[in-house]
């Protein structure tokens, strides 16, 4: 009678203790070019903005130590910069709110069109602004606000609505694109179990749409809020802050401070405060986002 013996079930070996050094040394050597770029260009020119938030410093003068001075004016004897404060937050009441709803509503309808030819030319079409060079958007714009009837950019009460609704528009795109990919990841079978039961579109935008694609409106939210607390471009070259300085920003109030006071110890104080107000405003959203962001 015949017997067969199971082949005995080894387990591999493992890799030596100096195999695993060399190829942690190997490791270590391919990733130093990019983390000496990363040190050099990134991380001590941070550190150095640190240092300077604390001195007084004209850009060519020598600096002087001033310890927490310079974020004691920013926090309690600097109106102006409460104010800019004030009117980038209504900034971004305006601008956040309109750019969810309009790339949300433009990528819903390319994502319909059944034709993807069609669908790709009108991505592109809406993405262009985005690898437009930004200051020929904005002196552009500039000249439609100011064409003909009211003036936008020249009144008060307009011009910060004005300047959102250029930002969304040149802004658009990259949401958009984001949004047509998580559109194109919903499930259909979801749609179709939906409709059996006689679901009506607003329902299922609302409980199917809308949950499903919850993690890139929280990512589209995260950026624009981030953005459209330090937008400074479109400012720049079409308002330079006016009229008055009805219009300016802290990050322009940041850029003036710097460039045309010679503050740069104070500009760079401001440019931390800001830091931290956006990690903190970030560490609040994403405790937020569990109780409405669904990532099953």
């Amino acid at each position: 009678m015949m017997t067969h013996q199971s082949p005995s079930l080894t387990r591999p070996a493992r890799p030596s203790t100096s195999l695993r050094r060399e190829e942690a040394l190997w490791g270590l050597l391919l990733v130093a070019p990019s983390t000496l770029v990363v040190l050099v260009f990134a991380l001590l020119p941070i550190l150095g903005s640190l240092g300077v938030s604390f001195t007084d410093w004209g850009g060519l003068s020598r600096p002087e130590w001033v310890g927490l001075a310079n974020y004691q004016k920013a926090l309690t004897n600097d109106p102006k910069a409460l104010r800019y404060l004030l009117q980038t937050l209504i900034f971004s009441a305006f601008a956040v709110p309109l750019g969810l709803l309009v790339s949300l509503a433009i990528a819903s309808l390319i994502h319909n069109v059944s034709s993807p030819a069609v669908r790709g030319f009108f991505r592109t079409l809406y993405y262009l602004p985005m690898v437009t060079v930004g200051v020929a958007t904005a002196l552009l714009w500039q000249a439609l606000f100011g064409a003909t009837g009211v003036n936008w950019l020249n009144q008060p009460s307009t011009v910060i609505p004005a300047v959102a609704f250029f930002t969304v528009w040149q802004g658009a795109g990259s949401s958009i694109i984001l949004f047509l990919a998580a559109l194109a990841n919903v499930p259909k079978e979801l749609y179709e179990a939906a409709q059996l039961d006689g679901a009506r579109p607003s329902q299922l935008f609302r409980f199917i749409t809308l949950p499903q694609i919850s993690p890139t409106l929280f990512l589209v939210l995260v950026l624009s809020l981030i953005g459209s607390l330090q937008v400074f471009e479109a400012i720049l070259f079409m308002t330079k802050g006016g009229p008055g300085d009805s219009s300016t920003t802290i990050a322009f109030y940041i850029y003036k401070s710097a460039f045309s006071y010679f503050r740069m110890g104070y500009a760079t104080a401001l440019s931390w405060l800001l830091a931290l107000g956006l990690i903190v405003l970030l560490v609040a959203q994403w405790r937020l986002q569990r109780r409405w962001v669904h990532y099953e």
